[in-house]
């Protein structure tokens, strides 16, 4: 047996067991949670959603629930169901910052820039330093042509998390913006090293701004 069919089979009985809990305690908003999760991680993303609503049903008033059931339909690519759940959330706890940052990625996904920017800079008066919000502002701002603001919200996010790909590749496209080539192409090259697939038209593109040629 490999390890990944170990490790499938573990979460397997894992689940199996969670049921039962659930079975012999059907008022428990927990044992719902925990289930809902589980099958979450198991890929099973329909029964996920039926049990987090089970679990609402229970406790309708919980705002990590409706939180990880908006998480979920972003992940579905269900993005208005997403939106509202986590617009619940939000009128259950204000300042969640986990469900601001979720509303403004799914507006990103829509194209509402200016939505998005709302509520990722909501998200970060509560919660400064997260990372994923700092990185997606900088791309929403780019879009509403605010590119200084793009490039510090690009510097805050790769000065908080320095190995992250992703926030240098989207520094370096707000520098592309700002007309700093150089900068531009120091942080592309430093999204490669970190893993993240940059494309390769853009790192072409950026280096012949620059005078510089690929591999240089």
């Amino acid at each position: 047996m490999t390890s990944s069919q170990k490790r499938s089979g573990n979460m397997d009985q894992f689940v199996k067991d969670l049921e039962r809990e659930l079975a012999e305690h059907p008022g428990s908003v927990i044992a719902a949670h925990r289930l809902a999760l589980a099958y979450w991680r198991s890929d099973r993303l329909q029964d996920a959603v039926e049990t987090f609503r089970k679990a609402l049903a229970i406790d309708e008033s919980s705002q990590e629930i409706r939180v990880n059931l908006g998480t979920l339909f972003l992940q579905m690519g269900e993005l208005e169901k997403g939106i509202q759940e986590n617009k619940t959330a939000l009128k259950i706890h204000p300042r969640s910052a986990e469900a601001m940052a979720n509303i403004g990625s799914a507006y990103i996904q829509l194209k509402k820039w200016q939505e998005a920017s709302d509520y990722l800079q909501q998200a970060l008066q509560v919660k400064p330093d997260m990372v994923p919000c700092w990185t997606n502002l900088a791309t929403v701002l780019i879009e509403l042509g605010k590119i200084d603001d793009a490039v510090a919200a690009g510097e805050k996010a790769v000065s908080l998390a320095p190995s992250f790909g992703l926030a240098h590749n989207n520094l370096a496209v707000a520098y592309y913006h700002s007309g700093e080539y150089d900068k531009a192409l120091e942080h592309l090259e430093k999204a490669e090293q970190h893993g993240y697939p940059v494309h390769p038209d853009f790192k072409e593109k950026i280096s012949a701004a620059s005078g510089k040629t690929t591999g240089d």
